[in-house]
């Protein structure tokens, strides 16, 4: 296998010592690289002077080259595996532990199962850019995680530099000699036809057709274009035989097709329809080859770019992922088990739950996981606008639609969601005569602008909430039960905090840590007896409400860390006024041991200090006696109050 020249990027020691052994064994001329910090300078030096032929690197450094260099670039790959050692590494600094993942289409790993083997508190991050990354480190900095592991080696620097107790997943000698061998074989093929030219090479990336070239029965050519609509790889395929990549992906041997010409052929790959043409040509005396050009009817690539700077300027982006979900309960853990089934489809969701319960955030995380994560998410509070302004935002208007209307028109937000997904928040406030327009989109999945006199298609998923009975509007009259059927092809409901109270002490921590620091839960002395009496309420405004308590606390700060007077001030407050109905049965009761009167007295003011926790203003007013009544009965009765 010598005389090809090809470049392994080693992270660690040990991955240096198994690419060597295994060059040694399959005969390869290889170059190791490790150092990583001159990285960039150093692979345009081996383009420059053609020094390299192939580059093997791991998954996140292979990308990152993937979009510097035209060298191929062989990917590493990781393994459940490689994960679970990582983690059985890991646990030696203990049980709670934190994986930051560089998030690949092509590579889902089924984290909770790992967790469960080996028996850790195992939290997932993904990420997948330099700029989610530091967000991702933004939030666990300062999270009580005994361990972090990192796929990446850049996350696992980022993460050190944080002073974060770091291990790295590392990779298998079975992958390390999967991505040698991929890499020898790319290698054999001529770099004539790998990279034709420098010029040409530059065509072939930037046109708007894909490209796949076969020569003497393999893969010469494979394009961006290209790789986007088959979901290949160049640097996988790149040399390979076209009948055996054929045999594996069902786009590219409807691509393929027999090899024949064909021109404007129309073929349909799933929902996108491409045209394909297809070309014998001569290379040489008895030698052909077939060169395949397909473009998407709607010019996918021109659109897919333009939209994506739109989103980003406009902030239609999903910001939550399930992992941002707090709690443990089993009911909250059965919500989001749903919730990512339901992500996998592009059916319509119906999200029910009180409100506070977080149907936003169910939302975002779904989009997030589905196949439409790259496109636009659009979140309309239908409650927040007038029936005839709601409409102009949802459809759009044409230039002249109405007094006041934008010149030149408006897109409406189903045309800005094309492609991703719509919240419809609160839809049980649409009047009927939207709920008639919504319904007609739902079923021809085509708009008409307000003005407008023709439709625009729209590929778009509906996830609507609300805090409504619909069957109830319905019978009301209220709620058109055609448009419900629809709406509510798959159901969610997120339970109320008062149905998964053990999620709040959590919920309490989380919040609590975000607003006042990581050390906060130490710095305001929380202990156990805090975090059970949050238990007792049972938070009619979910953990909306649970939060904005905890907001107001950190804003009043503690008056004293021993008594903790604010925190059970601020507590006593939502159980008074209104709000008694909203504690469990037995929060406002005294248990009394019959005796004489002064001895029950005492037990009625000490069990009292216990719930109102020294306040001698508000337990004076709660037992029906002044402060100076109340003062001579403690003494009397030889009760101090907590200081």
């Amino acid at each position: 296998m010598s005389g090809q020249k090809i470049s392994v990027i080693s992270p660690y020691p040990e991955f240096t010592s198994i690419a060597c052994q295994l060059a040694r064994e399959m005969n390869l001329d290889i170059i190791v690289c490790e150092d990583l910090m001159n990285l960039d300078k150093l692979v345009q030096e081996w383009e420059k002077e053609n020094k390299v032929e192939v580059i093997v690197a791991r998954r996140e450094t292979a990308s990152t080259l993937r979009k510097q260099v035209t060298i191929p670039v062989v990917a590493v790959g990781i393994t459940s595996f490689d994960i679970a050692e990582a983690v059985h590494r890991a646990k030696a600094a203990g049980s709670k532990i934190i994986l930051l993942d560089y998030e690949c289409a092509l590579q889902k790993f089924d984290y909770t199962r790992i967790a469960e083997v080996v028996e850790v508190d195992l939290k997932v991050f993904l990420y997948r850019s330099k700029e989610q990354l530091d967000g991702v480190l933004q939030q666990i900095t300062g999270r009580a995680a005994d361990a972090v592991i990192c796929t990446g080696i850049y996350a696992l620097r980022k993460a050190k530099e944080k002073g974060l107790n770091c291990f790295l997943v590392h990779n298998s000698r079975e992958s390390i000699y999967n991505a040698m061998k991929k890499a020898y074989e790319i290698a054999r093929v001529p770099l004539k036809t790998l990279r034709p030219c420098d010029s040409l090479q530059a065509i072939y990336n930037n046109a708007f057709d894909g490209i796949l070239a076969v020569e003497k029965g393999r893969i010469a050519i494979l394009n961006p274009v290209a790789e986007k609509i088959t979901g290949l790889k160049a640097a996988d395929v790149l040399g390979r035989p076209i009948s055996e990549v054929c045999r594996i992906n069902a786009v590219c041997r409807a691509l393929y097709g027999d090899g024949r010409d064909v021109n404007e052929h129309v073929l349909h790959i799933g929902d996108l329809p491409l045209v394909v043409n297809r070309a014998t040509v001569l290379l040489g005396r008895n030698e052909y080859g077939v060169i395949v050009t397909f473009q998407a009817a709607d010019k996918i690539r021109r659109m897919e770019a333009k939209l994506r700077q739109e989103l980003n300027n406009k902030g239609l982006i999903a910001k939550f992922r399930f992992n941002d979900i707090i709690g443990r309960s089993i009911m909250i853990q059965e919500t989001i088990r749903e919730a990512r089934q339901y992500a996998r489809s592009d059916a319509a969701v119906l999200i029910t739950g009180e409100s506070g319960t977080g149907k936003e955030l169910f939302a975002q995380s779904m989009h997030n996981e589905s196949n439409r994560r790259d496109g636009p998410f659009v979140a309309v509070n239908c409650a927040a606008l007038p029936e005839n302004l709601l409409e102009s935002e949802l459809f759009g208007y044409e230039d002249g639609a109405f007094t006041g209307a934008r010149k030149g028109g408006k897109r409406g937000l189903f045309n800005l969601a094309h492609g991703g997904t719509i919240f419809l928040d609160e839809i049980g406030e649409l009047s009927l005569n939207l709920q008639a327009k919504l319904l007609r989109v739902l079923q021809e999945k085509v708009i008409m602008p307000v003005g407008g006199q023709t439709v625009i298609p729209v590929d778009v998923r509906v996830i609507s909430a609300t805090n409504q009975d619909l069957v109830a509007a319905i019978n009301e009259g209220r709620f058109r039960a055609d448009l419900y059927f629809r709406l509510n092809v798959l159901n969610l409901h997120i339970p109320p905090l008062r149905e998964r109270l053990e999620d709040v002490p959590e919920l309490f921590r989380y919040f609590l840590e975000r607003l006042a620091g990581p050390d906060s839960m130490k710095s305001f002395n929380i202990t156990g007896d805090m975090l059970e009496a949050l238990k007792d309420y049972l938070w009619p405004g979910n953990v909306r409400e649970l939060e904005g308590f905890v907001e107001r606390y950190v804003a009043l700060g503690e008056e004293n860390i021993d008594t903790h007077a604010t925190f059970y001030r601020l507590l006593y407050k939502l159980t008074s006024a209104g709000n008694i109905a909203f504690m469990k049965d037995n929060s406002n009761q005294l248990t009394i041991e019959l005796g004489s009167l002064p001895y029950m007295e005492k037990q009625i003011i000490s069990q009292a200090i216990k719930l109102i926790r020294g306040n001698r203003s508000e337990m004076a007013k709660i037992l029906g006696i002044s402060r100076t009544t109340l003062w001579k009965k403690l003494k009397e009765l030889n009760i101090e109050l907590p200081k």
